[in-house]
């Protein structure tokens, strides 16, 4: 006997999706009140008794889920950073009994000489439990045995697999990380002479524009049924750009990088850039990504310039400057 747990097919998780938050509503199997039929004699106990099995090890993390007022613990999966809470209801000769944690899905009840029917539910839900690797949850998740002993000695132990084994598995769900693509960019600065800088201290006269582009940024949402569950929404984007090393900052003067040191010949000057209203771009700053809005799958770019900037006696050659650009999810 198996049941199957229909999960969405793609979950899209956000980057920066704090640790311990749910990544789907719940999932569970019917309600069966028939997994077996028990002849019970001589005061014996029998229920059912679920196992982790399959992508699902017995071990579970420190993470848990809520549900129904019970914090339901959760597992590892076989993708990194994802796990799974599980958990459910037992049915015992008539009886529903839960939500019990999956550590505590085993229940009994004893009536002797007459036939007991004993089930249960598998309810379960996707966690994300660390920097997620995109990639597919799939595969079994549980057994479920008719658990049957001379005394009240909780499970497990005590299992008769000979009764038949109830297996549970899940839909393949395949796990994304949001994010918008940012191609690499390149600024050429043309050629200037010493006439275009006006002075140590400032700015060349001759500014360059550019973009960055933030393109194909992916639309998302909470689950419906489960607004608790915020994997698919990127609720804003920042942005900071950075020199390859903070001590590529020029001293003595606000925010100027200074030139590549193994692919520049000219000295006495450095970069410093610019957003669309003229004021200095800060360095190691985060920025808001403007008008971005997670709801709608969009593109966005940003206007910036780049200029040279003086900052002693000029030699000629070439001036390269390399920055990094660190984009922020959340």
């Amino acid at each position: 006997m198996a049941y199957t747990l229909n999960f969405p097919a793609t979950v899209a998780v956000a980057r920066d999706l704090p640790v311990g938050s749910p990544l789907t509503a719940w999932i569970s199997t019917p309600y069966v009140t028939n997994y077996w039929t028990c002849n019970q004699s001589d005061g014996w106990y029998t229920g059912t008794d679920f196992e982790a099995a399959g992508i699902i090890p017995n071990s579970q993390t420190s993470y848990t889920r809520v549900y129904d007022g019970l914090a339901f613990p959760v597992y590892t999966t076989n993708v990194p950073g994802v796990g799974m809470a599980l958990g459910g209801y037992i049915y015992t000769d008539g009886l529903r009994r839960g939500p019990f944690g999956f550590n505590g899905l085993g229940a009994q009840r004893n009536k002797i000489n007459t036939a007991a029917n004993n089930g249960g539910q598998l309810v379960a839900s996707l966690v994300k439990i660390g920097n997620i690797t995109p990639g597919t949850v799939t595969g079994q998740l549980a057994q479920a045995f008719s658990w049957e002993s001379a005394t009240r000695t909780e499970p497990p132990g005590n299992l008769n697999p000979a009764a038949g084994v109830v297996n549970f598995y899940m839909t393949p769900v395949v796990i994304t990380v949001l994010t918008c693509q940012t191609p690499d960019v390149t600024v050429d600065m043309g050629t200037q002479t010493p006439a275009d800088f006006p002075g140590v201290g400032a700015p060349s006269n001759k500014s360059r524009s550019f973009n960055l582009s933030f393109n194909n940024c992916p639309a998302g949402g909470a689950d419906a049924s489960d607004p608790q569950s915020l994997s698919g929404l990127i609720h804003s984007v920042q942005y900071r750009i950075d020199p390859v090393s903070p001590d590529r900052m020029v001293p003595g003067y606000s925010n100027v990088v200074a030139l590549d040191s193994g692919t520049s010949q000219a000295s006495g000057i450095g970069i410093q850039l610019y957003d669309s209203t003229g004021a200095v771009v800060p360095m190691a700053t985060l920025r808001p990504l403007g008008g971005f809005d997670g709801t709608k799958a969009s593109s966005y770019s940003v206007s910036m310039k780049a200029n040279y900037f003086r900052t002693g006696a000029i030699s000629p050659g070439t001036g390269n400057v390399t920055m990094y650009m660190t984009v922020q999810y959340e």
